[in-house]
C-alpha cells in the first residue's frame, strides 16, 4: 500500500470516529431527554447540566404546558452546546412552544441563550426581574423581547412591579413570583434582585430563587409579611447562586426547610468556575447539617464532592449532603411529583 493511500485510510478511519462520536452524543441527549419525561400526569422539573449556569425545564402534569428558567451560559465549555441540545430534544415532534419563559436576573450564566430562545421558540409568557445591565448579550435580548412584544407574540411581565403575583402557566400548578429587591429597592446586587418563583402541586412545592444572596435572604426572613414568608417554605429547592458561600444561610435552610435541594455548577478548575470555585465547602456543610437533622425522604447516593473552602483558599472533597443533588456530579437532574411523592432521576451529560 503507498503512504498515500495509508493516510487516506487513516483519515477515513478517523472521520468515522467523529460521526460515530457524533452520533452517540445525539443519540445520548435523545435518550436522556425521554427518559425524562416518561413520567404521565406528573410535574417533572429538569435541571439541565449547563455547567456554571441555570437553565430548568418545568412540565405540566397534562405535558401540554412547558416553563423555562433561564439558559445557561456562553462562556463555560460546552454550556451553550448543551442548553440547546437538551431543549430541542425536549420538544421533538413537538411543536417549539414555551407557556412561560422566566429570566432570573441579566447575568450571562442564565441569559445565555435567551435571545437565541426567543427567536426558536414560540413564548407566550416572558418574566424577568425589571432590572437592565450594560451588556451586548442583554441589548440584544431587550431588543428582541420588545420587538416580539410590539408585535402582540409575548406578553411581558416586568418582575418588579408584580412581586407576589400569579403567573397563568398550567391548569394544574399554580405559579407565584416575588422578589425581595420589590420589598426592600435598595439591593444594590444584580444577584439580590433575581425573581423567585414559587410552584405548587397539590402537595408538593418547588422554589427556585436564581443567584439570590444573603442580603435578599435576610429581607425575605425578616420583612415579608408572615403570609410572604410561608412562601419560602417548600419540598424541593434550586439552591441560589450555584453553591455560593454568599447564598443559603442557615437561617433561610430553616425557613425553607427543604426534602431535595439541587445545585447547578461547573466543574472545579473549568471555564468561568475558575474563578468562582463553586459549589462552596461552608454552603455544603450547612445543608449537610440541615438534612443530618431532618432526614430526606429520597436519598442520593452517597459521594464524594469538589467544594471550595475560602478561609483555607483549597479545595476539600465533602460528603454529599443526603438530599443534594449536584449537576456537576449528576449530570441532568430531573424531580417528577405526582402531587404526594417526589422522585429524583439522574442522567450523567455526554462528554
Amino acid at each position: 500500500m503507498q503512504p498515500n493511500q495509508l493516510l487516506q485510510r487513516h483519515d477515513s478511519c478517523l472521520w468515522s470516529y467523529k460521526q460515530i462520536a457524533a452520533y452517540c452524543l445525539i443519540g445520548v441527549i435523545l435518550l436522556t431527554v425521554q427518559s425524562l419525561h416518561a413520567a404521565n400526569g406528573k410535574l417533572e422539573v429538569t435541571f439541565f447540566d449547563v455547567g456554571q449556569g441555570d437553565a430548568i425545564l418545568v412540565t405540566c402534569p397534562d405535558g401540554n404546558h412547558h416553563m423555562l428558567i433561564d439558559s445557561g451560559d456562553t462562556r463555560y465549555p460546552d454550556s451553550s452546546k448543551h442548553f440547546r441540545a437538551f431543549l430541542n430534544a425536549a420538544f421533538t415532534n413537538k411543536p417549539h412552544h414555551l407557556d412561560v419563559v422566566v429570566a432570573s436576573h441579566e447575568h450571562a450564566d442564565h441569559i445565555g441563550s435567551m435571545q437565541w430562545v426567543l427567536t426558536n421558540y414560540q413564548v407566550n409568557t416572558y418574566v424577568d426581574n425589571g432590572d437592565t445591565a450594560d451588556t451586548t448579550m442583554f441589548a440584544n435580548l431587550l431588543t428582541e423581547r420588545r420587538k416580539q412584544e410590539r408585535a402582540g407574540k409575548l406578553n411581558y411581565i416586568k418582575g418588579n412591579e408584580n412581586s407576589f403575583s400569579e403567573v397563568d402557566f398550567c391548569p394544574d400548578v399554580k405559579m407565584e413570583i416575588f422578589l425581595p429587591w420589590a420589598t426592600v429597592p435598595s439591593l444594590s446586587d444584580q444577584n439580590d434582585r433575581s425573581v423567585a418563583v414559587r410552584l405548587d402541586f397539590k402537595t408538593n412545592s418547588f422554589l427556585f430563587v436564581g443567584d439570590i444572596e444573603g442580603e435578599a435572604e435576610q429581607v425575605m426572613l425578616n420583612q415579608f409579611t408572615d403570609k410572604q414568608r410561608a412562601l419560602l417554605d417548600v419540598d424541593v429547592l434550586k439552591v441560589g447562586h450555584h453553591g455560593s458561600d454568599t447564598s443559603s444561610r442557615e437561617g433561610f435552610i430553616m425557613a425553607v426547610s427543604p426534602q431535595i435541594a439541587v445545585i447547578s455548577c461547573g466543574k472545579k478548575g473549568t471555564g468561568t468556575n475558575e474563578r468562582y470555585k463553586h459549589p462552596r465547602l461552608s454552603t455544603m456543610r450547612h445543608f449537610d447539617d440541615w438534612f443530618k437533622n431532618n432526614p430526606p425522604t429520597v436519598k442520593a447516593t452517597a459521594a464524594k464532592i469538589p467544594a471550595y473552602d475560602a478561609d483555607t483558599g483549597a479545595w476539600k472533597q465533602q460528603t454529599r449532603p443526603s438530599g443534594m443533588w449536584l449537576t456537576v456530579k449528576d449530570g441532568t437532574v430531573t424531580v417528577t411529583s405526582d402531587g404526594k411523592e417526589l422522585k429524583v432521576n439522574t442522567v450523567p451529560t455526554p462528554n
